[in-house]
């Protein structure tokens, strides 16, 4: 399996949150166009041949040896090349800070190996990062995500710094900074550390797996030498190849029996890295502190208008999620015979799919001031589109659960606060393709004719109940809501205008000869008297009030017509009074 290293890295980086540390060469920032260390040392002796009118080809080192005596130095390449702390910045910014037009290219900016590792800190998985290389690209990516690293780069930092157990993310960039003038570049300044780095290293080697990506390991003698050194293997060493491997870095392979995987580019690894990780993610938020979390974010998202996209996303991706597993093999609908019990199995398993989700929209119905009730729109609008349209009748229709269930959740919240343009995007706007050249109003089959063996709803004597699809809902909604609807007749109140709202709905866009007939059905349907003390009449009648200008209708409901809502209401009154009289609820 080609992706087996992979899922092992990230199965033990999601088990394992903080013990692993990246070790990063000049391979991960080389697709930026960042330029390697020895790389510019060349570049700057060029330089320096070309003010000695000289030519260094073919081998800049060779000729700086024979014009100076002595192996190149980063610091006097530079002291060569200008005289003020000014003209130094200004040369090295160029090999390291984009142009505009550099940023245009995408260059000399963090790529998507950066940002990916910024996640991976971000979520906690990451807390140690060790680098050979001199740029910004790291610490770049890091604040995009609003991290501020411990940058560790020359001994006094490290005297100075924090223990790393109590930093959220460590970067060390064990040859320095490029503005740092010592730096570590030539073969002779990287056969060493000092003590202090070599204590250091000792340490985080011992303690932290290891994920290498982008170095070659020729180099860097005395950050290969440490390597070398460090015993322990409790956790396996990853080394990521592009190319040919070097006989150095097979020395470190063999030492740490590390595990090669084989990628196309580091960009393309860590965006899959990040990838399983986050649906590692996915399997735990079923948890109910995960419920909180997602709710939790939520709200924030929409205290905060710059957050539209995130939220837009969030909810996106939810949705997607829950698709996903309805058209798994999990909820096949080719089944010859249907029991009791495995209804009720899978009435319980897509509650436990949508639970975080109903949650998520529940909260957005609630807070959200009406920029993104068309969200809700489109999640309901996406679940209603049944992933099987054949097999057992029961299960076929019983694949609309989930989207029941959020149309109630989310309206009954819209309806608590009055935000009826939020319950115009769950009755009204969500479309449901009948055929595939024919879209019809999603409430259509959004309402609790979805369950046609009434006897088989998990109710003690369901059988014997007038209503026991929506006593069920009812019962089951209830701790979903209690956050927002805290008092227990408020919410039997609010709760049962709902599913009169919804009955209104279906005649005005459906079928004018029938609707869903809820618990206010048997509380109040039977006798007119018991219909003028009812809540659903005070609701009416204060809208009635208010005329064109009841939010109700200003939403969209009934065409925006008081007269239409007054004809729609009386003749399902007539028929309700009748169909009850006709049932025996009398």
């Amino acid at each position: 399996m080609k992706d087996e290293p992979v899922l092992r890295l990230a199965l033990s980086i999601h088990a394992h949150p903080g013990v692993y540390a990246l070790l990063i060469g000049s391979g991960v920032s080389r697709a930026a166009g960042i330029p390697t260390g020895w790389d510019i040392v060349l570049d700057l002796i060029r330089k320096v041949a070309a003010m000695e009118g000289e030519d260094p080809e073919p081998n800049p080192e060779a000729w700086y040896k024979r014009r100076f005596g002595e192996p190149p130095d980063y610091a006097k390449l530079l002291d060569k090349l200008t005289t003020t702390s000014a003209e130094r910045m200004a040369l090295l910014r160029a090999y390291f800070e984009p142009t505009e037009e550099e940023k245009e290219q995408g260059l000399k900016v963090p790529t998507a190996a950066h940002r990916a590792i910024a996640t991976l800190v971000e979520l906690g998985y990451v807390r140690m990062i060790l680098t050979t290389n001199f740029d910004r690209l790291i610490e770049r990516a890091l604040q995009e995500v609003g991290i501020e690293p411990d940058v560790i780069s020359t001994e006094d930092d490290l005297r100075g710094a924090m223990p790393y157990v109590h930093s959220r993310c460590y970067l060390v960039k064990l040859h320095g900074d490029y503005l740092d003038t010592r730096i570590k570049n030539t073969p002779e300044e990287l056969e060493n550390y000092s003590p202090a780095f070599n204590d250091f290293l000792d340490r985080v080697l011992d303690e932290f797996g290891l994920i290498i990506c982008g170095w070659s390991g020729a180099w860097d003698t005395a950050l290969r030498n440490a390597i070398l050194r460090c015993p322990n293997r409790r956790f396996t060493t990853y080394w990521l190849a592009k190319g040919e491997l070097t006989e150095e870095a097979k020395k470190v392979i063999c030492h740490r029996r590390a595990e090669v995987i084989r990628i196309e580019s580091a960009d393309q690894f860590f965006m899959d890295l990040v990838e399983k990780i986050e649906a590692l993610r996915e399997l735990e938020r079923s948890h109910p502190m995960s419920i909180k979390s997602a709710v939790a974010t939520v709200k924030r998202y929409l205290s905060e208008p710059r957050h539209r996209i995130r939220l837009h996303d969030l909810i996106h991706e939810e949705t997607e999620r829950v698709y996903r597993e309805l058209a798994s093999e999990r909820f096949n609908t080719q089944v010859p015979q249907v029991t009791k019990e495995m209804f009720q199995h899978r009435m319980h398993e897509y509650e436990a799919v949508v639970e975080r989700l109903l949650a998520m929209l529940v909260a957005l119905s609630y807070h959200d001031t009406g920029e993104n009730a068309y969200l809700l729109t489109r999640c309901i609008g996406r679940l209603v589109q049944l992933p099987r349209r054949d097999g057992n009748t029961l299960l076929v229709e019983l694949q609309l659960y989930p989207a029941l269930l959020l149309t109630y959740a989310s309206g009954i919240s819209a309806l608590a606060v009055e935000h009826f343009h939020h319950l115009a995007a769950v009755l009204i706007k969500p479309q449901y393709r009948r055929r595939p050249d024919e879209k019809v109003p999603a409430i259509e089959t959004l309402n609790v004719r979805i369950f046609r063996e009434k006897r088989w709803i998990p109710r003690q004597n369901a059988e014997r109940e007038y209503t026991p699809d929506s006593n069920y809902l009812f019962e089951f909604l209830r701790p979903v809501l209690h956050e927002y609807l805290p008092d227990d007749s408020r919410y039997e109140e609010v709760f049962e205008i709902f599913e009169y709202l919804l009955a209104l709905t279906y005649r005005d866009l459906v079928d004018e000869s029938w609707a869903p007939i809820g618990r206010f059905g048997w509380r109040y349907g039977r006798w007119p008297e018991d219909w003028e003390s009812s809540p659903i009449f005070e609701f009416a009648q204060a809208g009635l009030k208010q005329g064109p200008d009841w939010g109700l209708l200003k939403a969209g409901f009934f065409e925006g017509s008081l007269e239409r809502f007054q004809e729609v209401e009386r003749t399902f009154q007539e028929w309700l009074f009748k169909v009850t009289e006709e049932m025996g609820w009398h």
